[in-house]
């Protein structure tokens, strides 16, 4: 499997998932009587705008979580934690963590401490190719994001799946309306997330390229 395929299903990536799963059930619930009642009430369209400012709270959550996850990384000195998130296969992994770690050991040898010389260690191993293989951007190392892509292709291919019961099983049925609805929604808001995050990532760093140059 290439490095840009195990960007796109890094899954695991998203946080407060289930910030995001209230988000969208709240959603299928709306446009469940959206499309029951003739004339809306008023609590259907509350209920529209609260999962939707559910949805914006997991974005803004997400995106500072991994912030933080990666300024733990920056710090480079636990060898496990910087080869876990290189996106390459677990043998890979392995033999680099080893070939990393009898590094750290000779480093001590010659009298640097544990942390000395397993920052030395990574920072002479943090090179163009791992960092392509990584799952962090030339961005201060915040994350890609890609896993968004892949989520959003998930959405997609349920959409479809959805779309094919209906059609074959389940003709004009309301609930699974709904669940087209809600995948269709929120695949365009993963996608979109994407670019937000981009453009933030960028900002950012433009922002600090500003300052310390």
């Amino acid at each position: 499997m290439s490095p840009q395929i195990r960007k796109l299903f890094s899954l695991c990536d998203v946080k407060y998932g289930w910030v995001l799963l209230g988000s969208s059930a709240l959603f299928g619930i709306s446009n469940y009587f959206d499309q029951t009642y003739i004339n809306d009430p008023i609590w259907v369209h509350i209920s529209y705008w609260f999962s939707f400012a559910i949805a914006v709270l997991w974005g803004v959550l997400n995106y500072i979580s991994h912030v933080r996850l990666n300024s733990m990384y920056k710090k480079q000195n636990d060898i496990q934690k910087y080869v876990n998130q290189l996106a390459m296969s677990e043998e890979d992994k392995l033999e680099l963590q080893t070939y990393l770690e009898d590094y750290v050991q000779d480093l001590i040898q010659q009298g640097k401490t544990e942390d000395e010389a397993a920052r030395e260690a990574i920072n002479q191993f943090k090179v163009k190719e791992f960092l392509s293989l990584s799952k962090n951007t030339m961005f201060f190392n915040l994350s890609a994001h890609y896993y968004l892509i892949g989520w959003t292709t998930i959405t997609v291919i349920s959409i479809i799946l959805a779309w094919l019961l209906e059609t074959a099983l389940f003709p004009d049925s309301l609930v699974i309306e709904a669940v087209e609805n809600v995948l269709a929604a929120y695949s365009i808001g993963l996608l979109g997330m994407f670019f937000l995050y981009k453009l933030i990532d960028a900002a950012i760093y433009q922002k600090f390229k500003e300052v310390f140059e």
